[in-house]
């Protein structure tokens, strides 16, 4: 039978920052149910207003971390296996849940450790250009993976999305394109899927 630990639970309200919601209790067996403003949820933090900074700032730690390994090991091993460091290291850390915080504007501080690393494993200034470098190490830059991301996504899931000619039976040369879903909300509009149609 599955229990509950009412000390590890805890409910998030979401909130619209233009308006002002009532706080809601929950209780369970005549436990009352914390709130919380934020919570860690399959290795995202989510939090009530759905804004992705305290996640970016939890895995800018993380690689703020792995930043600093590779500066340690850069003297000691070969370009390939600084490329696996990389690999194993930074990129599975940035590229988790990235198709949800990508386009964050938080997301820049995670594309600027990104190029410090790549400098470091290049040995060039910390002020030069990375685009080469990027292309010579055959590596993504953070908002080409976030692209990459979303297509894969798109392709994995098309089924869940309709096409203008399912909509409309007018034949416009937009006919084959997939269907923008028409939302309000800005949240909605930078969510996944309408952002990856």
């Amino acid at each position: 039978m599955l229990s509950l630990n009412s000390d590890k639970t805890h409910f998030i309200q979401f909130n619209n920052a233009s308006k002002c919601t009532s706080v809601t209790e929950i209780k369970y067996e005549g436990e009352q149910i914390n709130i919380a403003n934020e919570t860690k949820f399959r290795g995202l933090y989510i939090n009530n207003n759905l804004s992705w900074k305290t996640h970016i700032e939890s895995i800018k730690n993380k690689l703020s971390s792995a930043y600093y390994v590779m500066r340690l090991v850069k003297p000691n091993v070969t370009a390939n296996i600084l490329k696996v460091i990389y690999c194993s290291y930074f990129h599975s850390i940035m590229t988790y849940g990235l198709i949800f915080w990508g386009n964050s504007s938080d997301s820049s501080k995670i594309f600027r450790l990104q190029k410090k690393i790549i400098s470091i494993m290049i040995s060039c200034r910390s002020r030069a250009s990375c685009r080469k470098l990027f292309h010579n190490l055959e590596i993504l830059t953070l908002p080409s993976q976030y692209i990459l991301s979303l297509l894969l996504f798109m392709i994995r899931n098309k089924n869940q999305f309709q096409i203008n000619s399912e909509i409309h039976q007018i034949n416009t040369r937009q006919h084959a394109n997939l269907h923008q879903p028409s939302v309000n909300a800005t949240k909605n509009q930078k969510g996944v899927q309408c952002i990856g149609v």
